[in-house]
């Protein structure tokens, strides 16, 4: 008797998975996608749609069609309970049964924890849509046009996301010195972590000399250990007392994972991410696996202020796979994958450059890492996002590299 999986969300780790389970299985199982969102996001160029430099178009893409025209059912909902005793989780606008599940959701944003926090509500930018990217856009273009001002971004504690602010605090250093009006303009950056580059797995050798580097070159205000007491239309402050004047902020939250999964004895920890052991699979309910965000990653190390562990676009994609081989495995037999013995592959856009970073294991001590700075990986970073994009448009073959 066929077999019905579901999985939810539709972006770096639900699109994938299902079609890797479409390719692994035959007809006679259903695959069902549930997703708030019928359209691809490339999350990595969303800095570049911030700076002006990206139309959203070019970074998206419509997911139904292209799964329906394989044979993967899509229905857009926003799940809101889960209920993994009954094999069922619950949608504003239905229920859904499955045999097995995939939790592919991504991530909710806590604009709450800290006062002002958020573009709705408060007085920061963000920069996880591209309708945010948008608003960002609007604000940065504002105060460059009065000439002169103070920009601010930053990692909030708890913040996993850590990436993007780097890139827009040099791409904004980039942009202003190209129309010779970066002498007006101070620069600053703050972070949870505690040091530059640590992006919540210890940091990765020599890079932290080389963002000290940078950001001593560029002139960038930095400070870690940082503490997000609130945020005004004024301004920013940490906890520690320091304030920065807020005519520009750009602000990464923490994130839950998701409140329909929250306080299910076994399912997920207390954000709402999903637990799940070293094959992707929840311990408790071994039917249900989680991919990408949606997935629970204790921190490997202890920080004075909370530090998440990232799961980049990369990551999220090579845990698809692995969860798509694994439901397979268990559906027609065979070996499973382990799912969590990850490398990464970076690039950190500045501009007029990038920092090209690639660590096996993700996690130190490490077989092999490899940093450099270069034009020639700010031009890789944009070939890869056009290909990509291409990939899932015409069907191309997928590259092994990261963004």
């Amino acid at each position: 008797m066929g077999k019905k999986i579901l999985v939810l969300g539709s972006s770096f780790g639900g699109y994938h998975c299902a079609l890797n389970l479409r390719k692994l299985l035959g007809k006679e199982h259903s695959i069902q996608v549930v997703s708030s969102d019928d359209t691809f996001t490339f999350v990595p160029s969303l800095p570049w749609v911030v700076m002006g430099l990206r139309e959203p178009s070019a970074i998206q893409f419509p997911v139904a069609k292209s799964l329906r025209s394989k044979g993967i059912e899509f229905i857009c909902d926003t799940i809101v309970k889960a209920d993994p005793e009954k094999n069922r989780v619950t949608g504003k606008a239905g229920e859904y049964n499955y045999d097995y599940l995939v939790v592919a959701t991504g991530s909710e944003l806590d604009f709450p924890a800290v006062p002002g926090l958020g573009p709705e509500g408060g007085y920061s930018g963000s920069i996880f849509s591209v309708e945010q990217a948008l608003q960002s856009k609007s604000a940065l273009e504002r105060v460059i046009d009065k000439g002169a001002g103070s920009i601010v971004v930053g990692n909030a504690q708890g913040a996993s996301c850590l990436g993007p602010v780097y890139e827009v605090a040099m791409m904004i250093d980039t942009h202003l010195r190209k129309k010779k009006i970066r002498n007006r303009f101070s620069l600053a950056l703050f972070t949870n972590e505690p040091h530059l580059g640590h992006f919540g797995v210890g940091g990765f050798g020599k890079v932290t000399r080389m963002l000290e580097d940078e950001f001593a070159d560029r002139d960038i205000e930095w400070k870690v250990n940082s503490k997000l007491a609130q945020v005004t239309p004024e301004e920013v402050e940490l906890d520690d007392g320091s304030k920065y004047k807020n005519d520009f902020s750009l602000i990464v939250p923490a994130f839950y994972g998701s409140h329909a999964y929250m306080g299910i004895d076994g399912f997920s920890n207390p954000r709402g991410f999903v637990t799940a052991d070293d094959y992707l699979a929840n311990s408790k309910y071994q039917n249900v696996y989680a991919v990408g965000v949606s997935l629970a990653l204790p921190p490997p190390f202890k920080t004075d202020v909370p530090v998440g562990v990232p799961k980049t676009g990369q990551m999220t994609e090579a845990m698809a796979k692995v969860a798509a081989h694994n439901i397979s495995a268990d559906i027609k037999g065979g070996a499973k994958k382990r799912g969590k013995d990850f490398d990464v592959i970076c690039i950190a856009d500045a501009g007029d450059s990038a920092i090209y970073l690639y660590a096996s294991p993700l996690l130190p001590p490490r077989n092999k890492l490899v940093h450099k700075k270069s034009k020639k990986a700010h031009y890789m970073k944009l070939a890869f996002e056009k290909y990509y994009m291409a990939s899932l448009r015409y069907g191309l073959p997928n590259l092994d590299f990261g963004w």
